[in-house]
């Protein structure tokens, strides 16, 4: 080992000692997986800083928005948000990143455990003219002063900035921004460096915020050395496009000429990129850190010096020269890395500012291992030649749907490995959605646990809910292939330099450097191990055009196997080709997606091997001052055109006339993928492209700017019902392109789905049934007579079941409520899938704390009788038994997993649990189970102070203080629907419609009256409360002004609306809105009186003795099947 070094590096034992654990480190790396805490911090938006008289004119529905905005435009005052907003809803969970570390350590926090905190809050900026206010004079949030920070990329395309509390902000200035100040960047520092681009700025503050983690063992930046990049001319042939600039400094385009051009092309090989001495860090990876961005990839530069250039002197960008066998260098970081390089004077300075705030270099991703399989994308699949013979790309995908129709360990294999379900069943999110466990350590999603419980218990596949969730991956799955996503043989690679040339070129001063990979080559070593694979495809989204598919021959040749040996799932290209250009990338972390695949590989042979060309703008140096960073953030909302010029690529890739031209639109395509390239620079440049004469028909493509909602011109491919989920009222019909056949022919293929899975069998040799109670804790302690005494037992009438269940029952309400916000907001505007996530894990934290608070007593939760009483609940309450359990897995699944080692382990034979307030009799089991699966399914709603205060204000009394008879009784009734409709959003405007008869009666055209049976109608109502009329009621209530009921006699119903306020303060469930004043009363009682549920219908009633049953009718049908079981009782012979 010691030959790798020169000898004057191995001063001592302690040296060979840390040279052997970095040897360890990479003969035991196994892809280390970056393991980020979390914590919640707020997410606002400008509507909730509007003052009184703002919020006046936004719902009077008579002012117009001149009006708003002229009033936010004559704000003068300090802009405050209340502080009802701060609650839960508004709470959102972040990764760990540099601020939050550092936040974390002036609270005296060691790690991130999901704490609240308020040291910066993401605004979204709904009104530009709030944001300016923001900016000129802060804002107050929480009693706290903060200013605008920052606004990160991804920010600005979602119109989102970051706040910091300006106290937090002072006491860290310096730390925040690596000791340099706005003063010294503005001022004027010689050859033309004064100042800088204010959208790179903005960007590079925003490093603070990339999730991050300090890494295992600490990157000393005095090991550390900053160079200059390589940058060479490449020569060769490119589809060009022209593009000029006018005086005014707006950028048009000039020509597409018909004809390749041959273009000398200076590229920066090393752009984003550095290197480590091998054992440094345990594979490539990305860092982040005191203004420097970039990748890091295994590299021994320091053997290089001493084998290949016998020299170990580089140069630093400032002239200074060092030795990296004497300093020790072990990381070498070029200036595209260090992206405030010329912001200071000298290296040492950098570093001592380094050391002097405490800054520590953090790891922002570390290199994947490779996959067998990966899924396409519909953007990669719409560049292929038109006619392109797609039944071979197809069949990974038809064998994958069928395979998960039949095979139980392949389904739950795929399970485990799929993310969980965002929104609900139907939609598979992008993003894993963690959750954090009742001890505060971070779980794998619900997926992954239902798939351990498949594995320990295969009965619990027949749980509807569980079958629902294959059910969900099955339909996923296939709308997923339909859409593009089909599986291919390929994986994401890191795109790595040639680290060999680049040492060339740094201590050989070899300016054209030859390296190791030639021209039209990689090296991989993954495939190169693979002796099937000679060339592979490289693909990068977002992809666009036809000019971005290069083909690569793979080398294997032993040079480059002994220096890129470290770089085990990376893929090192040449610095004498244009693959930059290609794929529009950089070194600095992006991936690229490598494959192998022979049938992709078949169907892209018919693509050019040039890539697009253009000339993208440089960002121009300005003042750093409140107006710059306000024109910067606006004109970056406005150029939000990303997801618009993809669309309209893709409407025209799909065009029926594309079968006789296949190049009709290739110059359109060209110039609007440029446009987009634009745009995502355009918040570090602020350069937009105008596309000239290919401007009429980019609008034809896209929706109108003034009204996004309305459909645009050309419509969307039919193939979008299942990439984006679009209506296919939206949507052309199909087309002979690529991606049209494709969903049609796996149509054809799979055919209908039908589930055939073995279980297994029981002792009986029949088939093994599923029984919920085996998800429980079942143990036991046995009393003195030997009789075993469970010990988690749920008491459905003792207190904490009950809070459990009001939590849970609120829960499950909210988690729809957000999930339609959730829609509602994707519907109004593109929605960051880590936003979705993040509100997502914020929910799930707080069920957990709410449901552990209820059975914590002591300082102990008792977590295994709350998880049995949550089972209890979502097996045995009638308003339960059809929602789905994804609460309950999401937040509990480890705990039931848990459970189910132990049963299996202990064979527990589990004593069979009365159904909550009712029992099965043997014989007419299908009868009650009849029953119960058509009985009306319960709606509940909960009934604040403020519901109740309502109440008070509508209602009037006779003289004797009395009410008006049923009065109450309606107006309970009818408050019980309407926060039900508003909750689920079936209001219309403010107003809920309520049919005034049981049927709606229509003439036919032959004169004959057709009755239409109306089953919610003013009858129900009246039938609920035992009322006779309604006329006088409603004429007292509209008297009191906080309800309005209008008679529309044209349409023959009544109009409510009603004036509730919000209110948090929940005094109890209506958990039926069709038999709501058992709730009343039981309320009104003070305990006294007992709710009961119905053994035949499940309705809860007012408890009499031993009742069991809440009417007459009830009363004889459960007699019948009582009698019913004991005639079976009397057939049935002795034992």
């Amino acid at each position: 080992m010691v030959f790798f070094y020169p000898k004057t590096t191995i001063k001592s034992e302690n040296t060979i000692k840390e040279y052997t654990e970095r040897l360890v480190l990479i003969i035991e790396h196994n892809y280390t997986k970056l393991k980020l805490g979390r914590v919640r911090i707020y997410q606002l938006n400008t509507f909730k800083t509007f003052t009184d008289d703002e919020n006046a004119i936004y719902n009077d529905k008579k002012k117009k928005n001149t009006e708003l905005s002229e009033a936010i435009h004559n704000n003068e005052s300090v802009r405050t948000v209340s502080d009802k907003y701060l609650n839960e809803r508004n709470e959102i969970a972040i990764f760990e990143n540099d601020i939050v570390r550092l936040a974390l350590a002036d609270r005296g926090y060691k790690k991130c455990d999901y704490q609240l905190l308020d040291e910066i809050i993401y605004m979204v900026i709904n009104h530009n003219e709030i944001l300016w206010q923001i900016i000129d004079k802060g804002i107050i949030i929480g009693g706290k002063k903060y200013k605008l920070f920052t606004a990160t990329t991804g920010q600005v395309r979602n119109c989102k900035v970051t706040l910091i509390k300006e106290e937090f902000y002072e006491a860290h200035k310096s730390f925040l921004m690596a000791g340099l100040t706005v003063d010294r960047i503005n001022a004027d520092k010689g050859n033309d460096n004064k100042g800088m681009n204010v959208g790179k700025y903005l960007s590079y503050n925003a490093l603070l915020l990339s999730s991050s983690k300090l890494p295992p063992k600490n990157i000393d930046i005095d090991k550390c050395i900053v160079v200059d990049g390589l940058k060479t001319v490449v020569n060769g042939k490119v589809k060009y496009i022209d593009i000029k600039t006018d005086d005014n400094g707006q950028c048009y385009v000039n020509d597409t000429p018909k004809e390749y051009q041959t273009k000398r092309i200076s590229i920066e090989h090393t752009d984003g990129a550095g290197m480590f001495i091998p054992g440094e860090l345990p594979s490539s990876c990305q860092i982040r850190g005191g203004y420097i961005k970039g990748a890091m990839f295994p590299f021994d530069f320091r053997l290089f010096a001493h084998e290949i250039s016998h020299n170990s002197i580089l140069v630093d960008p400032w002239g200074t020269p060092h030795d990296v066998e004497k300093e020790d260098i072990r990381y070498i970081i070029t200036t595209s890395q260090l992206k405030m390089w010329k912001q200071y004077n000298s290296w040492e300075e950098y570093k001592k500012k380094f050391k002097e705030n405490n800054l520590k270099l953090s790891i922002n991703a570390y290199a994947e291992p490779p996959k067998e399989e990966v899924t396409f994308s519909y953007q990669f699949l719409q560049t292929l030649p038109y006619n392109t013979d797609i039944t071979e790309l197809c069949q990974p995908a038809i064998e994958d749907l069928y395979k998960l129709k039949t095979d139980l360990e392949y389904v739950k294999k795929e399970l485990g490995l799929t993310i969980d379900d965002i929104l609900n069943e139907e939609i598979i999110g992008d993003n894993d959605v963690a959750v954090l466990a009742a001890d505060g350590e971070k779980v794998e999603n619900a997926n992954y646990y239902i798939a351990k419980a498949l594995d320990i218990y295969p009965p619990l596949i027949q749980d509807k809910y569980i079958m629902s969730k294959i059910h969900s991956l099955y339909n996923a799955r296939k709308n997923s292939y339909k859409g593009g996503k089909i599986p291919v043989r390929g994986y994401y690679s890191y795109v790595a330099p040639d680290m060999y040339a680049f040492c060339e070129y740094l201590f050989m001063g070899n300016v054209n450097p030859q390296g190791l990979v030639p021209e039209n080559h990689v090296y991989n070593k993954y495939y190169g191990e693979q002796v099937d694979v000679e060339e592979v495809l490289c693909l990068r989204s977002p992809h666009l055009s036809r000019y971005e598919c290069p083909r690569r021959k793979l080398i294997v040749s032993d040079e480059c196997k002994k220096w890129f040996k470290y770089m085990e799932s990376d893929t090192v290209v040449s610095c004498h080709d244009m693959i930059s250009l290609f794929l529009m990338c950089d070194w600095d972390g992006d991936h690229i997606l490598v494959i192998a695949d022979k049938a992709v590989l078949k169907a892209t042979e018919g693509l050019p091997d040039v890539p697009l060309y253009y000339d993208m703008q440089k960002a121009k140096a300005q003042q750093i001052d409140n107006e710059s960073i306000y024109k910067t953030l606006v004109d970056g909302f406005k150029n939000n055109i990303i997801g618009l010029s993809s669309n309209a690529i893709t409407k025209l890739w799909n065009r029926p006339d594309l079968e006789d031209n296949p190049l009709k639109y290739d110059d359109a395509i060209n110039v609007i993928c440029a446009m987009s390239n634009y745009a995502i620079d355009f918040p570090k440049t602020g350069k937009n492209l105008l596309i000239g004469e290919y401007e009429q028909l980019y609008k034809e493509l896209i929706p109108d700017p003034k009204n996004m909602f309305e459909p645009s011109k050309i419509k969307y491919p039919q193939f979008f019902k299942f990439a984006k989920g679009n209506k296919s009222s939206s949507l052309e019909d199909y087309t002979n392109s690529p991606m049209d056949r494709i969903p049609q022919y796996i149509d054809k293929e799979v055919g209908r789905k039908h589930f055939l899975y073995d279980v297994g069998i029981d002792e009986d040799n029949k088939k093994s049934k599923f029984d919920y109670k085996n998800l429980m804790n079942n143990s036991y302690v046995l009393d003195d007579n030997s009789v075993k005494q469970p010990l988690y037992e749920p008491d459905r009438y003792s207190d904490e079941y009950i809070k459990a269940y009001a939590v849970w029952n609120n829960r499950k309400k909210a988690k729809q409520k957000l999930c339609q916000d959730i829609k509602k907001e994707m519907d109004r505007r593109n929605t960051d899938s880590r936003d979705i996530t993040a509100k997502f894990e914020v929910f799930h934290y707080h069920c957990i704390r709410e449901i552990k608070d209820i059975f914590t007593k002591n300082g102990e939760f008792n977590i295994n009788l709350a998880v049995n009483s949550l089972i209890d609940m979502e097996y045995n309450k009638n308003e339960f038994k059809t929602s789905t359990k994804d609460m309950l897995w999401k937040c509990f699944g480890h705990v039931i997993v848990d459970n189910l080692n132990q049963n299996q382990k202990t064979g527990i034979v589990l004593k069979e649990r009365p159904r909550m307030c009712y029992e099965k009799a043997v014989e007419g089991d299908d009868t009650l189970d009849n029953m119960l699966e058509n009985k009306l399914s319960r709606k509940s709603v909960s009934i604040t102070q403020a519901d109740m205060n309502f109440m008070d204000i509508v209602l009037q009394k006779k003289k004797n203080g009395s009410y008006y008879q049923n009065d109450r009784e309606l107006l309970f009734a009818l408050l019980c629907h309407y926060k039900y409709a508003k909750q689920t959003d079936r209001l219309k405007g403010d107003s809920l419609f309520i049919t005034k008869y049981k049927h709606k009666t229509e003439i036919k055209p032959n004169g004959k009256k057709k009755r239409t049976p109306i089953y919610y109608n003013m009858n129900t109502i009246m039938k609920m409360v035992g009322a006779a009329s309604f006329d006088s009621s409603f004429k007292r209530f509209n008297k009191s002004g906080g309800i309005h009921i209008e008679d529309d006699k044209q349409k023959q119903r009544f109009v409510l609306n009603m004036d509730i306020s919000d209110d948090n303060n929940v005094l109890f469930e209506v958990q039926d809105i069709y038999n709501p004043l058992v709730y009343l009363e039981a309320f009104e009682s003070n305990g006294r009186k007992k709710l009961c549920e119905c053994v035949i219908c499940g309705r809860h009633f007012i408890k009499v003795g031993n009742t069991k049953t809440c009417s007459q009718k009830c009363s004889d049908s459960l007699k019948k099947l009582n009698e019913g079981k004991q005639d079976k009782d009397k057939k049935e012979p002795a034992a």
